[in-house]
């Protein structure tokens, strides 16, 4: 288990967050140049981040949210709130792989909330703690003929979960204890208690 670091002073005006927390190899790109990620590494939207196989990451935002990498993972911080102790990212892409968020909403006040999108679902949050799969090539519990889903498991707090492949489904609401999987173009399933899918599977870290 990484340990996570402390994130030190005010982040500069223009940053959104850095890495406080490596294991194994990671790589950044930014402005369609790769460079390995190190710990410390100031981070700024539009940056994509990549794990390998053995890769875990923890990135610390101004306003004291976090996301947690897993192995094998990629996201990119699509949009960000830059300056100080509020600055923090407003979404986040989920490209493939495992991220865990926790987002803390009190720093920001009135300004905008939080989402993960990953191709076939949108995660929107105020604040909360949750944990987001996206899932590629392999057969999604109960749909053997879609290999392509997205998980959606809540601790604290609520999300509202949408497929925007699927515009004309109503979203669904996740409470904290529960989570829905989002098979690909299928509305949102009803949630269930966490566990009761393979969203705490060794295969989804």
């Amino acid at each position: 288990m990484v340990a996570i670091a402390s994130n030190g002073a005010a982040l500069a005006q223009g940053v959104v967050g850095s890495v406080t927390a490596l294991e194994g190899g990671a790589v950044l790109v930014r402005n369609g140049r790769k460079q390995k990620v190190t710990r410390a590494m100031v981070l700024e939207a539009n940056d994509k981040l990549a794990t390998a196989p053995d890769g875990h990451l923890i990135v610390t935002f101004g306003d004291n949210s976090s996301l947690a990498l897993g192995q094998s993972s990629t996201i990119v911080l699509n949009e960000g709130v830059t300056g100080g102790a509020g600055s923090g990212i407003s979404r986040v892409g989920l490209l493939g792989g495992h991220l865990h968020s926790i987002f803390n909403a009190g720093l920001r006040g009135v300004g905008p909330g939080f989402e993960v999108r990953t191709p076939n679902a949108i995660v929107g949050v105020r604040g909360t703690e949750f944990e987001t799969a996206y899932i590629a090539g392999t057969p999604c519990p109960g749909f053997p003929d879609c290999l392509r889903y997205t998980d959606v498991g809540v601790y604290k707090g609520r999300v509202e979960v949408s497929n925007p492949l699927n515009p004309n489904a109503a979203p669904v609401t996740a409470t904290a204890g529960y989570e829905t999987t989002i098979p690909c173009e299928e509305p949102p399933a009803a949630p269930s208690p966490l566990g009761m899918n393979q969203m705490l599977s060794p295969a989804y870290r």
